[in-house]
């Protein structure tokens, strides 16, 4: 049922229900509807492709794009598949360098960054012109989305997510700062790979270890975890984050912060007194977004309250989430082994008879 719900079958849906209401009298509002959605998936495609361009301009190595319900993918042939991930719907481009060298990467990867928000600005600038003189409906609707799109991603600020005007700034500038974003986005990389993290370069994990517990390098966080889960123990596993898992939790970083809290979680969770209290308040800082974390989080929650059907099931829910991420992304293989850790805890005799307080 859950793969019915990701971009590419939502999209069908949708395309198929506009092709439906065209011969209806919605035809007018169906066709605009289209229309819209059309060239949002236009200068999307164009930003990211954009920034493939100037990724391959510095050398890089193109590995996806995704924008709305595909992935362009090479591995090892270019091939399109459909997007399962939500995340990515809004459009995301990956290359990787041939090298990892953070001095060179620096300058290198000012290019992939602004790609993005150049090819949307060049986008704008023909849009506009054929707008001009055909004044026609979808050229209009491309100038005013492309000069959206260029001004929300060229302008630096920083939310959740940087923008491309942000981390340009931040790698003109130079210096550690910019060596450590780029180091996360390396590990990232790592990080959403096919290979399991008992597979992952050694030399990372050491690199990691360098990084300095912040909300913004959680990248680190999620990578020592997982290598340290699948190579070793739970124990060993969470005290290599212990430093992220002191970080004090605000309405500004609970959301990158996510993932600490929930191991905090965890960790109550395997103690001999589960902290209900504790775990609640941490519950409470979380997203569904990520869905394996809360719905994991709403398991340990549900056996807490006597509820160990509900438990059960959403742990059963999070297994077939991680099995099917696992095809693609190799860190699921980690999420899978967490999973059944509070799975046997929950079997176990001890954890039957714990009390939360």
């Amino acid at each position: 049922m859950s793969k019915i719900f990701t971009p590419f079958y939502i999209c069908l849906l949708g395309i198929a229900l506009l092709i439906g209401f065209s011969f209806t009298s919605h035809a007018d509002k169906a066709f605009s509807i289209g229309l819209v959605a059309a060239c949002a998936f236009i200068v999307l495609f164009i930003h990211e492709l954009g920034h493939v361009i100037g990724g391959k301009l510095a050398g890089y190595t193109f590995l996806f794009l995704t924008v709305g319900p595909i992935t362009i993918e090479k591995s090892p042939a270019l091939k399109i598949v459909p997007n399962q991930s939500w995340l990515a719907f809004g459009g995301l481009a990956s290359c990787m360098p041939d090298e990892i060298n953070l001095t060179k990467m620096v300058k290198k990867h000012k290019w992939f960054v602004a790609g993005g928000p150049v090819f949307t600005l060049i986008a704008f600038v023909i849009s506009l012109s054929i707008w001009a003189m055909t004044k026609a409906e979808m050229a209009m609707m491309l100038t005013v989305l492309n000069l959206a799109i260029f001004f929300a991603t060229a302008i630096p600020f920083k939310g959740t997510f940087n923008s491309d005007g942000s981390v340009f700034l931040l790698l003109h500038k130079g210096g550690k700062e910019a060596q450590t974003y780029l180091a996360g986005l390396i590990l990232l990389k790592e990080m959403m790979s096919p290979r399991t993290p008992s597979e992952w370069d050694e030399q990372l994990i050491q690199e990691a270890y360098k990084t300095e517990a912040s909300p913004e390098a959680m990248t680190t966080a999620f990578l020592l975890f997982y290598y340290h889960l699948m190579n070793s123990n739970y124990e060993q596993a969470s005290e290599s984050i212990a430093a992220f898992k002191k970080l004090p939790i605000t309405n500004k970083t609970k959301f990158r912060l996510q993932f600490a809290s929930h191991i905090r979680q965890i960790d109550s969770f395997l103690s001999l007194e589960p902290d209900l209290t504790l775990i609640k308040t941490l519950h409470s800082n979380m997203y569904t977004i990520d869905k394996v974390s809360y719905k994991r989080s709403e398991a340990i929650l549900a056996y807490l309250n006597r509820d160990a059907e509900k438990a059960y099931s959403l742990l059963d829910e999070v297994e077939r989430t991680c099995r099917k991420g696992s095809t693609q992304y190799g860190y699921f293989h980690a999420e899978l082994k967490l999973t059944e850790i509070i799975r046997n805890r929950m079997d176990s005799q001890n954890a039957q008879d714990c009390k939360a307080i």
